[in-house]
């Protein structure tokens, strides 16, 4: 089914993505973007042509696991996401071995303690990691967090099911030897012992597959297969479209004002603004009447390095039967920034 007209009455981006409903049933997905620019006394403009992401970005195609980006395809979210795309860098750009940033938007917060290149070494007592190498900016993305895999032959694979992609887990500490050790850590969890088993620690977007991710998905099995493929598994739990780590997850759906405060990841200084206030109109014309659909803030992604920032509001109109009884949909910005 094509999702109806669009009447536009913003300078957002907005797209119609069809989506199917549990149940079967077809809904036009309402997709609002808009970028923001912070400048150097922290005050926020917009910049506009925000893009739909329609998949998943890895930072590097080589490794896709390793998401730099999430998708914006899906029909809720049950509450905001805030996702940083950065890396750690001291102000003013000064080469640093070990740094603390942190980031905070509203009631949702994360600090990581960020080192260079170390190396698992044999010291007196076992294995121990190398002094940090300096270094003007590190990426933080989960593959150099605590966290991986371990497949050996002839045992079941271990697994940190947290971030499958990151360092650190193997099940005999001995084959960590001259093995990069991991890079971001929470400073309440620093990483000293090889058999150490820290929560994974970062800012980027987790994976599908990973935890807890996937524990909302609901139940693949062959009956799945065969009794309702292409729709989601009857049990499928909309908290599996939150792409944020759970601690960057907000307990309720931000609506804009909200501080941010980011620390130790613009070259220029610390970041500290309101996120923008912005409500849209979402409606469905019918034959006869208009039915307004709530549009939501579900994601918050921060580019710290290069002070910008991405929003996303979404809302979800069922489809009638017959695709003709809605004529159009309409967005309009009932508040500016």
């Amino acid at each position: 089914m094509n999702p109806p007209a669009l009447r536009k009455g913003t300078g957002c981006s907005v797209d119609l993505v069809p989506q199917l409903e549990l149940d079967g049933a077809v809904v036009t997905v309402v997709v609002i973007k808009e970028r923001f620019a912070v400048d150097r006394r922290n005050r926020v403009r917009r910049l506009g042509d925000a893009k739909l992401r329609p998949t998943d970005l890895p930072w590097d195609d080589d490794k896709p696991d390793s998401l730099k980006y999430p998708s914006d395809v899906c029909i809720r979210k049950p509450s905001t996401d805030v996702i940083v795309v950065g890396s750690a860098v001291q102000a003013y750009g000064e080469p640093a071995r070990t740094l603390d940033t942190f980031v905070r938007v509203g009631p949702v917060e994360k600090f990581l303690r960020v080192h260079g290149l170390r190396v698992w070494y044999r010291a007196v007592f076992g294995l121990a990691l190398s002094p940090p190498e300096p270094f003007d900016a590190l990426p933080l993305r989960w593959d150099l967090a605590f966290g991986g895999a371990d497949f050996e032959e002839g045992h079941k694979p271990m697994e940190e099911a947290r971030n499958p992609v990151g360092r650190g887990v193997a099940r005999d500490p001995r084959k960590l030897l001259h093995q990069p050790g991991p890079q971001i850590e929470d400073p309440h969890e620093p990483i000293e012992d090889p058999r150490a088993r820290p929560a994974p620690a970062g800012v980027a977007p987790i994976g599908r597959h990973w935890e807890p991710r996937r524990r909302f998905l609901g139940t693949t099995d062959e009956l799945w297969k065969k009794e309702r493929l292409p729709l989601l598994p009857a049990d499928f739990d909309d908290r599996f479209n939150q792409a944020a780590p759970p601690c960057l997850v907000t307990p309720k759906h931000l609506r804009g004002g909200e501080l941010v405060q980011v620390h130790n990841m613009c070259a220029n200084g610390p970041l500290q603004f309101e996120l923008p206030r912005l409500h849209f109109f979402v409606g469905a014309r019918h034959r006869r009447h208009i039915v307004e659909h709530r549009a939501v803030l579900d994601t918050v992604l921060l580019e710290p390095n290069s002070r910008e920032l991405e929003m996303t509001w979404r809302a979800a109109v069922r489809m009638p039967k017959r695709a003709s009884d809605i004529l159009e949909l309409s967005v309009h910005e009932k508040e500016r920034l």
